[in-house]
């Protein structure tokens, strides 16, 4: 029997349901990676799983785009491109000019662009639901929402783990904590004599385009920006709304804040100016006055740039299970931020793995 136990009162109400909604190519992160290879493989079980399950997406595809004509700006292009090669990517297209791009995106300007095909954008909302509804019909899973976990132990002689729920005690064989922004702080509940990583906080804000159509019928990203982010984009909607958003940029947290719930989720109104600017260097034409506040999410981090540089694993996802911490059948999973929802399918897959057969 499986238990889906939710803090909230909805499902995928933090992460989950505030982001991009974008399907990621797998360009962008290093070979070998958790990103990487969760990116690659999920992306082509999330399009069959749509499929199956007619839930709303459009492989649109996306470029990312040099802004400027620097030799420095193409030459991240190109290692963008071999970077996607070396993680099974094999379908970037290089746009040389400004003619290229406009070919595809006639109101985008830049000096050159990669063109990705296999991205694409999805009802994120939709595959929640589909996902509870394939758990429940499995005859085996129960979700409780609006539970919290106050606390445990991993130290039962019996081999089992112990969580105590809303003032009830479950004893459980396996434990895994996918519980997002707050992932850490669960694990810190369990473990007396093992210290997990530390998540810190970075917000994204949004903002939508009103009073026009959308410019464009794919993705935009500039290149990634030096602040640990993929650049304001703008992304069109999955459905035939013609709508388009732009973030999230990388608004980091303090890192004395320790609980999520206190972080404000409201566009922050001082960032307009800024997007506006950065649209700009690949949408010069648009319109003042047509930027308004959207939405806000969270990314968990495993670093922080006030405290520390981030190596490669603070980087990457982390999915940490007894070979970490020495407690058999417990697996917890941290800084699942971007390419986090395209990759949700194949970290199941690969926990699903450890759990049931312990490979």
């Amino acid at each position: 029997e499986i238990l889906v136990i939710e803090s909230q009162s909805t499902i995928g109400s933090e992460t989950s349901s505030r982001n991009s909604e974008v399907i990621h190519a797998g360009i962008y992160y290093p070979k070998n990676s958790l990103k990487a290879q969760y990116c690659v493989r999920g992306k082509q079980l999330l399009y069959d799983y749509m499929k199956e399950r007619d839930i709303p997406v459009r492989q649109c595809g996306k470029l990312i785009v040099a802004t400027d004509s620097t030799t420095n700006s193409k030459e991240r292009l190109l290692q963008l491109r071999q970077n996607a090669i070396d993680n099974g990517v094999n379908d970037i297209e290089i746009l040389s000019n400004n003619d290229d791009i406009r070919a595809l995106e006639p109101n985008v300007v830049g000096s050159a662009a990669l063109y990705s095909p296999s991205t694409g954008v999805f009802d994120s909302h939709s595959y929640m639901t589909s996902l509870l509804v394939d758990a429940e019909n499995s005859g085996t899973t129960t979700l409780a929402l609006s539970t919290k976990v106050d606390g445990g132990s991993t130290a039962d002689l019996r081999g089992y783990i112990t969580l105590d729920v809303d003032g009830i005690e479950l004893k459980c064989r396996n434990v895994v904590n996918c519980a997002g922004l707050n992932a850490h702080l669960i694990a810190q509940k369990l473990h007396t004599n093992w210290l997990p990583p530390q998540q810190y906080y970075a917000k994204g804000n949004y903002f939508r385009l009103q009073g026009t159509k959308s410019p464009f019928s794919r993705l935009v990203y500039p290149l990634p920006d030096e602040a640990g982010g993929l650049g304001v984009h703008a992304t069109v909607d999955w459905s035939s709304s013609n709508s388009t958003k732009f973030g999230p940029d990388v608004e980091w947290i303090s890192p004395a804040i320790k609980n999520p719930k206190d972080i404000d989720l409201t566009p922050s109104d001082e960032k307009l100016d800024l997007f506006y600017k950065d649209i700009r260097k690949y949408w010069p034409d648009l319109p003042d006055g047509s930027l308004v506040p959207d939405y806000a999410g969270i990314r968990p981090k495993l670093y922080h740039p006030s405290i520390s540089s981030a190596n490669n694993a603070q980087l990457d996802f982390r999915i940490l299970g007894p070979d970490d911490h020495g407690v058999n059948g417990l697996y917890h999973l941290l800084g699942i931020e971007s390419p986090g929802l395209t990759s949700s399918m194949a970290i199941a897959e690969y926990v699903a793995k450890k759990v049931f057969y312990g490979r």
